[in-house]
């Protein structure tokens, strides 16, 4: 359980890094885009490589949550704990909104796709075919 609650600081942190650190360009522009980029590499860069780490960090903190209340919907043992930090992902997602809507939106659904493309179905086992 430590090592879901270091996640999701990790997914905030890196979160609120790459909505603070890529730039904001209202209306969205491709050609400004392009050219914020060259101009400012580090900015984008690193902004781009923290929202991948946010993603695999409270992707799989938003799959858990979707399997413990299917679980707890379906009357099994759920983890009341990997609830919590899925509800805490999303209010963490609220904080983030007021910071860059638009930067905050692309996390989100990053996350969101990744959390629920991060879990199978329960008696699923990959047996390697394709």
């Amino acid at each position: 359980m430590i090592w879901k609650v270091i996640r999701l600081v990790i997914g905030l942190v890196s979160g609120y890094l790459a909505v603070s650190w890529m730039s904001t360009l209202i209306p969205l522009d491709p050609d400004e885009l392009v050219s914020e980029s060259i101009l400012n590499p580090f900015n984008f860069l690193a902004g781009t490589m923290l929202l991948a780490i946010g993603m695999f960090s409270m992707g799989g903190l938003i799959g858990a949550g979707i399997i413990a209340v299917k679980n707890s919907g379906k009357g099994r043992e759920g983890s009341s704990g990997d609830i919590i930090l899925a509800v805490i992902c999303l209010c963490g997602f609220f904080v983030l909104f007021s910071l860059g809507w638009w930067q905050t939106a692309i996390f989100f659904v990053f996350c969101l796709l990744y959390g629920m493309m991060s879990f199978s179905p329960m008696g699923y086992k990959d047996k390697g075919q394709i």
